[in-house]
């Protein structure tokens, strides 16, 4: 078994020219700083690593790629493995990496990447003279490929008109053709030149003067062109071609001595000898090369059963190392098994104290937040309802009592004015108790049944909320209604709990603005009635937005109320199913929406 030089050559280029796939999940042109330095290791050791550096850094760098989700690189990577292990005549390891590959990309169903360990074994079976069965690999890859990767289908070209140059020359012609072909099309002139080579040298082991020349010359005038991505690497045995067709036999096979043919030098010599009608001289060289080719044969065999025999000798010694410690194993599976069987035990019945402990401990932390919250809403609540009932009272008591002395004359307007003043502080204590049997109510009573509820106009509920509230407001605020829904809109809901919410969102926004206006807009949305009730007033701070909503929060301490509309407004609208809401991006005052 053995690499003729050809294939050596395509070998060590496939690392170069497979690296873009147009369709690629990451390509070497995207690879970056240490993506771009390990992939510039990887190809360094590929051409000029020993083995053991080799495979190593492949190992780390193949874990690397997969992990990033590299494929494209990764599966390249994998059968770069085997090419290596066939440039360095382990046939044994290129078949193991190449049945490693296949086993991969078909467990991950990678169908795109097929092609590639199909074609790793069509160079393994190739490069061990299996030409038959390397051929029928290497057009089974060419299907699997389909027009996804140029290079590995020109390089897979190439590969089947080296093989049947000999036996099927016109069969390596057609090959050719396709490479060249294919090159013209990518405009790829590092296979082109190397394709217009391949075809001339075809020619030359043929003896066709005529079509060699022919082929000479397109590949001399690409030379001529200076192209940086020229292959130079069949000039000389073109040239001993050249040589050979113009009857200069000497100088053709003194060129042959000279090397660096990068074809069978053998084969070349058997041409010239042809050409020059000296059979004997072509016989005494076959039979050199057969005596040469058998050694090599023998050679490669040996290196081959040798890995072979490594390989066995190693397994038998896991296996000895094994049968050694299984015993051993044996008896700290058992002691293991007890010990995990007690601390199994200990540990569950821990945990089931802890677990008590834990529910006792968030139970009573429970419990103390309960308390605690109950302790300051009493507080505020007695605050609030000192403050708030005590000062319309004490104005009742003062007022009712200058009214009914005698020590006071009182003319009929300051009497008017006084029992205004009386009044207001009786509505002022009415709403604030009004207030407390709402929340009340509101919070023993979690939705409200469809029995309750009523076809409610949206307009006309809304319009008649505005009515009820002007003369509320004070001078300079202009109470406003507005809306998007038709007159005769109606929807299903309880009309007490929404007029009471939007009242209260009303009185809220009248309370705090000075100048400007209150508008409540309706609107319809989808499946959705919006009630939006806007104002120009002092609006609500940004660290006061996450508690207005709460019990007994109040914006303004020094305004009057004791912070319960907002809480009493949302558990109104939860009944009915709906959503109230602060509107953070209106900045000109506050903007409330209720959503039902």
């Amino acid at each position: 078994m053995s690499i003729t030089n050809l294939e050596l050559l395509l070998v060590a280029l496939l690392l170069t020219f497979s690296t873009t796939v147009a369709y690629a999940d990451k390509t070497v042109a995207d690879l970056e700083g240490k993506d771009r330095e390990s992939y510039e290791m990887f190809r360094h050791l590929f051409l000029n690593g020993t083995p053991e550096e080799f495979y190593d850094f492949a190992d780390e760098y193949a874990k690397e790629l997969h992990k990033k989700g590299y494929m494209m690189l990764y599966y390249k990577l994998l059968c770069n493995k085997g090419f290596f292990a066939l440039r360095h005549n382990q046939i044994y390891r290129a078949i193991q990496y190449a049945h490693a590959l296949d086993q991969e990309v078909r467990e991950d169903k990678a169908s795109d990447y097929y092609y590639l360990a199909t074609g790793l074994y069509g160079d393994i079976y190739s490069s061990s003279h299996d030409k038959a069965r390397g051929e029928t690999y290497f057009k089974q890859a060419l299907e699997e490929v389909g027009d996804r990767d140029e290079k590995f289908t020109m390089r897979v070209y190439l590969c089947l008109a080296e093989m049947s140059c000999l036996k099927n020359p016109q069969e390596a012609l057609t090959w050719t053709e396709k490479s060249i072909e294919t090159a013209k099309k990518a405009k790829n002139y590092d296979f082109l030149s190397t394709s217009l080579a391949m075809k001339a040298y075809i020619y030359f082991i043929t003896g066709d003067a005529q079509q060699f020349f022919s082929a000479y010359n397109q590949y001399t005038d690409l030379r001529d062109q200076d192209l940086p991505e020229f292959n130079h690497r069949y000039d000389n045995i073109l040239e001993v071609a050249r040589l050979a067709f113009n009857m200069e036999y000497d100088k053709a096979l003194n060129k042959v001595h000279d090397g660096n043919l990068a074809v069978d030098s053998s084969l070349a010599v058997i041409s010239i000898y042809a050409l020059k009608g000296d059979f004997t001289h072509g016989l005494e060289t076959m039979k050199r090369r057969y005596v040469e080719m058998d050694s090599i044969y023998s050679i490669l065999q040996d290196a081959n059963f040798d890995q072979l025999a490594s390989e066995a000798s190693l397994m038998r010694t896991r296996e000895e190392a094994a049968a050694n410690k299984s015993l051993a194993k044996k008896l700290t599976n058992w002691l293991i098994g007890l010990t995990v069987v007690y601390l199994f035990v200990y540990i569950m019945g821990r945990r089931r104290l802890m677990r008590k402990i834990w529910a006792k401990n968030k139970d009573l932390r429970a419990a103390l937040r309960r308390a605690e919250e109950s302790d300051r809403m009493k507080s505020t609540f007695i605050q609030s309802m000192s403050h708030e009932i005590r000062t319309p009272l004490n104005a009742v008591s003062g007022f009712a009592e200058v009214i009914c002395s005698p020590d006071y004359e009182l003319s009929d307007d300051e009497k008017r004015d006084m029992q205004m003043r009386i009044s207001s502080n009786v509505e002022q204590i009415t709403s604030i108790i009004n207030e407390l049997l709402e929340l009340s109510q509101s919070e023993s009573e979690d939705v409200i049944p469809d029995s309750e509820k009523t076809d409610v106009c949206v307009n006309e509920l809304a319009s008649s909320i505005v009515k009820e509230c002007k003369g509320k407001q004070k001078t300079g605020v202009e109470l406003r209604f507005t809306t998007n829904v038709s007159d005769n809109f109606k929807i299903r809901s309880n009309t007490y709990r929404l007029k009471n919410a939007l009242t209260h969102l009303m009185d809220n926004a009248i309370k705090f603005t000075e100048l400007g206006h209150v508008e409540l807009r309706c609107e319809h949305n989808g499946d959705r009635i919006r009630f939006i009730v806007t104002d120009t007033g002092c609006g609500i701070k940004e660290e006061d937005r996450d508690r207005i909503f709460d019990t007994f929060e109040k914006g303004d301490d020094f305004m009057s109320g004791v912070g319960l509309g907002l809480p009493i407004c949302r558990r109104l609208i939860h009944s009915l199913g709906g959503e109230v809401s602060l509107d953070e991006t209106y900045t000109n005052g506050a903007r409330f929406i209720i959503t039902v």
